[in-house]
Parts: C-alpha cells; structure tokens; sequence
C-alpha cells in the first residue's frame, strides 16, 4: 500500500492542488492527512473541502482546533508579539463557511490504524497531544519515551514543518514537513510517501514547486500582516522574521536557563560579551544581524550549561539541555543553531559526520561554525575564569585578523589558550588569526 502524507496545508490551495497534481503520477493508494489544514493561508475553506473528497484518513491540527474558537478577548495593537496570531485567528474563524466547520469538528486529534500486521498511529504534534511538537533533532531519549507511551510501529507526526524519518524504541517517527508553509527557506511544497508492505517500509521526501503569487495576492487583499506574508515568501517561520524586540528577551531567557543549572554566571556573562565583541568587529566579514547576535549571545551564556550532568562531555550535553529546553524565545532551527554553538566551544570542531550538525542546510552549517568560532575564541580568552580581558578590537586585513586584547594585567594564559581556541573562527573567516596582549 501506497501512501500518500500530508501535513500543515495551512490554506495554501495552490500548494495542495499541485501536491495532489504530482500524486497521480506517484501511483498512491490513500491519501493521509495529519492535521493544520487551516490557518494562516487565505483558503481554508477550499483546501477543507478539498481534503473532505480526497483524503482517506484525516486529523485536525492545533489551527484546526483554534480555528473554531472566536477570540473576542484578542485585540491587535501595535508592537505585540501576538499580533499576527491574532489576526489569523480570527480571520480564519470569521470566514469558515458551515460546512467546513461541520467537517473540522467531527475530526478527531488521533487515529490508530493497522496495515500488513504493523500499527499506526496519526497525530498532530505527538502521541502526547497536538502541540508537543518533534523535530529532526528531539533527543533519542525523548522518542523512545514516546514510543514506549504509543505503542505503534508507526508514528505518523506534521506540526513543526520539519521533515524527517526516524527510529526510535522499536518504532518509526515520520513528519512529512508543511505543504503550505514550509520553514527551512525552501518554499516548495513539501510532502512524502510512504510504502507498507509484509516486506517492510519505504519512505521518499518530495517538494514540488508551484505558483505564490496567487496565494500571496490574495492574503494582500484579505489584509493579512506583512509579517506573515513576509515569511510565507521567504519560507520562514513568522518568529524568524519578526524584529528583536518583539521576539521576547532571548538573553534573559538563557540567563534564567543557566541559573537553573548553576552555571558560573561571571564566566559565561564575560564569554557573552568577549563574543559579542568579536561578533561586532567582524561585522564587514560576516554580514549578520541583530538575531545572530542573539543567537551568539545566548549560545555563549549556555556554552556550559551541561556541566550539570558532569564536565567531562559538558560540551555536548549542553547542546542536548538546550534542544530539550522549550523557555527560549527562538524557532526549532535556531535552537538547533544555538545548541551547536554551545557544544563547539571545546573540543572537536564540526565536521560533516556529525551528529545534528550534519542535517543543517550549508548556510546554517556556517553560521554554526562562525558564531560557535567566536564563542570557542571568547571561552580561551577567559581561560583563568577571572573576566581578566576588557576588552578586544580586531584589525581585519586581507588574509589575517590581529586581535588585541585590553587586559588589567598581563594575560598570558588567556592569549596560549586563545591561540589554540581560535582555530574554528579562523577556518570559517578563512583567515589566519594573530591574538596578542596590550
């Protein structure tokens, strides 16, 4: 049997017509759907219908659920992180026809199947409820809990808009990524297909292309914010588009992570600001924005926050507390890029074998090994943990960069190690770094 997975359509019904286009050619026998048919497109009615005729076995999704529900407390007002969330809400609510609403609200958040002897179960987010949400990078751990609670030999999950296939306590998690809305920057129409058969199980990723303009005219129209249409173009999450400061304190959130875990807050603050001043005086050379200085910052404040779970391996397991932390204000990939950041601090470097690091997209590969450089550089230069280094200035010539630190004292243990933990930023710059006291 045949499958064909869908998930977060998101009332994008060009994306959908053109998924369903290309099935024919697949030779599917059924078609699933896991839930956010609605929200955030400006066609839930036509893409519900559409899914009513089509669709063999369906789930409604946290949008499906919300959709229902007016908001007559939720006001748009100006500089609110919850604008564009408001609005969507109730736009979707106010022009469900009754049919549709009649239709979402006989779907059921869960359905379990067997084929070929094996079972399965659909769900939105996870076996935990429709918001708990998995990615590519949730811990093994975490999936075999989950797996354990399930009791199916498939897990069938949309939610995040990340697509993955894996196995974890006997079973197999599968999210087909977003029809609609993708997020990884690809603004394809994302889908798969899954083959069950007594000889096992085959799964194939697909995107497919087709024409935004439409979609994008028509949330114009309907008055839909600039930030969700801007994110719907670029294939972002609407938080990764979204100004800083209205993204919710990002430092003070890893500040209160790290204050959990009993980090040694003068040292991760002095490595916070190190990087920030390395990231500041490389700006020509990297290009990046107010979010990656967040991003560097926050990754800086935890670089040892694993230390609670002992120092030999703190490195990496402050990128595992990180992906299972769910207070920071950030999307799954920059949490991804954060946890990366703070488990290059020591160590090995990245290579292409690595776990999680190996499943970014190359231009977040490099913005891994730049941000985590700086952070790697900033941990030697308070190697002594007694915030001894100032402050630093960079001159950047053609193929070297001469750091010059401003210290109370002569740093000569801090300049040792700060030679030998430059080696990332200087790979990822391509430039040789000279590191020298005042």
């Amino acid at each position: 049997m045949k499958i064909l997975l869908l998930a977060d359509i998101h009332g994008n019904l060009p994306a959908l017509n053109a998924v369903f286009e290309n099935s024919e050619a697949l030779g599917c026998d059924a078609v699933w759907c896991l839930g956010d048919i609605v929200g955030y497109g400006p066609y839930p009615n036509e893409c519900a219908r559409l899914i009513r005729d089509k669709a063999d076995c369906v789930i409604r999704g946290n949008h499906d659920i919300k959709a229902m529900a007016d908001y007559p407390q939720g006001k748009p007002g100006a500089g609110k992180k919850e604008d564009y969330k408001i609005f969507v809400f109730k736009w979707t609510h106010g022009v469900l026809a009754p049919d549709v609403q009649e239709y979402l609200s006989g779907l059921s958040t869960q359905m379990r199947l067997e084929i070929d002897g094996r079972k399965v179960l659909l769900v939105h987010g996870s076996p935990e409820g429709v918001r708990d949400g998995l990615t590519p990078y949730t811990s093994d751990a975490r999936l075999r809990e989950l797996a354990a609670a399930a009791a199916a030999d498939l897990i069938l999950v949309g939610h995040t808009h990340d697509t993955f296939a894996r196995e974890a306590g006997g079973s197999l998690f599968i999210n087909p990524g977003s029809v609609g809305r993708p997020f990884d920057t690809d603004p394809r129409a994302s889908f798969m297909t899954l083959d069950i058969s007594q000889d096992g199980l085959r799964t194939e990723a697909h995107r497919i292309a087709y024409d935004m303009t439409g979609v994008v005219r028509e949330m114009k129209k309907q008055g839909f914010p600039d930030v969700l249409i801007t994110a719907f173009m670029e294939a972002r999450s609407p938080s990764d588009v979204l100004p800083v400061d209205v993204k919710g304190d990002l430092a003070f959130e890893a500040l209160q992570m790290g204050e959990r875990y009993a980090c040694e807050k003068p040292h991760a603050r002095q490595v916070a600001r190190l990087a920030l001043r390395l990231f500041d005086a490389l700006s020509t050379l990297h290009g990046y924005g107010l979010r990656e200085r967040a991003l560097v910052q926050a990754g800086a404040l935890l670089h040892d926050v694993g230390i609670a779970r002992g120092a030999e391996e703190h490195h990496k397991s402050s990128r595992d507390m990180i992906l299972e932390d769910t207070t920071l204000p950030v999307s799954e990939r920059e949490r991804m890029v954060v946890a990366l950041i703070a488990r290059y601090h020591r160590r090995s470097l990245p290579r292409p074998g690595h776990k999680y690091f190996a499943e970014l997209p190359d231009h977040h590969k490099l913005l891994v090994e730049r941000l985590g450089g700086m952070v790697r550089l900033a941990d030697g230069l308070d190697r002594s943990h007694q915030g001894l280094v100032k402050d630093i200035g960079v001159d950047v010539l053609a193929d070297t960069l001469h750091v010059r630190l401003e210290a109370v004292r002569p740093v000569e243990e801090e300049i040792e190690f700060g030679k030998v933990k430059s080696d990332l930023l200087a790979r990822a710059l391509g430039k040789k770094l000279v590191i020298e006291g005042s």
